[in-house]
């Protein structure tokens, strides 16, 4: 598959999984945004499709993974650190993980991740950095454990950025 047919894939999956959350759980989810590696233009490498589901409250969460496992999707508990307290479910569709990410609204990550999915997707320093972590460890250059460590100090300084820009 080449990567034009592989961005054509990932962005007609994008929106069949989120139509498919939304229209089971329409009443409950306020917010759907693609989040992750598969938004950069241009990406060197297959990535897993991560969609973040902004729900109107943590309760709300919690009933939808019965529901989404009963489905055929898998809870995953060793996502990331950063998602510890969220829930992860997980999926495969045409040989591709697909990962939906359910917080709630008040969730202090909610802009934390929209902001760092912006940045890494349309800011072209922090989009080749991160291209080059991403491929290093889809070359196995560096262990899981790193890779995970290195993209969180990538997207504190992006948040720390954007804290700076923000007070001015």
């Amino acid at each position: 598959m080449t990567m034009k047919n592989l961005r054509t894939n990932i962005k007609e999956l994008y929106i069949k999984q989120a139509f498919e959350i939304l229209n089971f759980f329409k009443s409950i989810i306020i917010e759907v945004h693609h989040i992750g590696s598969s938004t950069i233009k241009n990406s060197p490498f297959q990535a897993d499709l991560d969609i973040l589901f902004i729900v109107k409250s943590y309760d709300d969460v919690k009933s939808l993974s019965d529901i989404l496992i009963a489905e055929g999707y898998r809870e995953v508990s060793n996502y990331s650190d950063y998602f510890r307290d969220e829930m992860v479910i997980s999926n495969k569709v045409d040989g591709l993980n697909i990962n939906l990410i359910f917080i709630s609204n008040s969730s202090f990550k909610k802009e934390e991740i929209l902001s760092c999915t912006e940045c890494i997707s349309s800011d072209n320093s922090y989009s080749m950095e991160f291209k080059n972590l991403k491929r290093s460890y889809m070359k196995k250059e560096i262990s899981a454990l790193n890779y995970q460590d290195k993209k969180y100090r990538l997207f504190q300084l992006i948040k720390q950025e954007g804290d700076r820009l923000t007070i001015v």
